[in-house]
């Protein structure tokens, strides 16, 4: 049976909740070149995990004007010898050509691999790491957490067996609407559904979770530097809290309290947390700040909502 979003969230914050990442695929990286070749495309940083086979990350690749390609977790095996990324499986092929023509001369291999990926989140997410031939800690919440991946062929006895070793944590098991339901109350977008390859990281609300403004260049790195330090984007993801019971449609749109259109409802859910609407919404910058009152569209009216400090932020 699967668990309320209220005991999903409960987990998230006390033991651990794992969400098979259905719509993941893998490409996998190695060659002893593959730490400063693959960190000098993506926007997190990798070269000060060298040596430790503990850490993931979780990160974008952009293209060289800025604008997001994919995001993907990093994820190492027990020996830090391979790197297995996790990417939309809408992306896998187009990606594994986008990244072959950046292999020039480094000592790294790219192959497209039959991996199945689990995401767990919590402080006790870390207990399952000796369950999975590939494993790196990675906190999308901000509460802990790691990915773990394993052949597709072994996908049953896997999966059972970390699910399994979750129930002896006091964990739980979510598929993707609970897991949804967790996201979206805490901010936290998804490619393909909130946030696609038209955006910037900034827009994505992603700069502080999936960027690093400290690490060396990467591709794009100069555009979304620029708009960090020097200016910002015209539109931002936001979360909002909103006030009745219903749930905004996607698409809905968002007003100021004079009736000014600035922006649309990307989704939306009752929160696993709190159990009333909560949506996360593209909004212009200057309504992107927390605190700020809005009016969401509803099908008798519309509802005032707040802009919340995204967890991420």
């Amino acid at each position: 049976m699967n668990p309320t979003p209220y005991d999903a969230a409960r987990a998230a914050s006390t033991s651990v909740l794992l969400v098979p990442a259905r719509d993941r695929a893998a490409i996998v990286v190695t060659g002893k070149d593959r730490t400063s070749w693959l960190n000098g495309l993506v926007t997190c940083e990798l070269a000060k995990r060298e040596g430790d086979g503990r850490q993931g990350a979780y990160g974008l690749l952009v293209e060289k004007k800025g604008r997001i390609q994919t995001d993907l977790f990093v994820v190492p095996d027990a020996g830090d010898t391979t790197f297995a990324l996790a990417v939309p499986v809408s992306v896998r092929e187009s990606l594994l050509a986008t990244l072959d023509h950046y292999l020039i001369m480094e000592d790294a291999e790219l192959a497209l691999s039959d991996l199945v990926f689990l995401v767990a989140h919590g402080p006790r997410a870390n207990e399952l790491r000796a369950l999975a031939p590939f494993a790196g800690t990675i906190d999308l919440l901000g509460r802990g957490g790691i990915v773990l991946a394993a052949p597709a062929a072994d996908a049953a006895a896997f999966e059972a067996r970390v699910a399994e070793e979750v129930s002896k944590l006091g964990g739980v098991v979510a598929d993707d609407a609970t897991w949804d339901a967790v996201r979206i109350e805490h901010g936290l977008p998804r490619f393909g559904v909130e946030f696609d390859t038209t955006h910037y990281p900034q827009e994505a609300a992603l700069e502080t979770l999936a960027v690093s403004f400290q690490k060396g260049c990467y591709l794009g790195q100069e555009v979304v530097y620029m708009l960090q330090e020097r200016g910002h984007v015209k539109r931002k993801l936001v979360p909002l809290d909103l006030d009745g019971s219903e749930v905004p449609a996607t698409g809905a749109a968002v007003t100021t309290s004079a009736g000014e259109a600035v922006g649309e409802i990307r989704s939306a859910t009752l929160g696993a947390s709190s159990g009333k609407p909560v949506a996360i919404a593209m909004v212009k910058w200057a309504h992107a700040k927390p605190g700020t009152e809005l009016n969401v569209a509803v099908s008798d009216g519309s509802r005032a909502a707040r802009v919340r400090a995204s967890e991420q932020a």
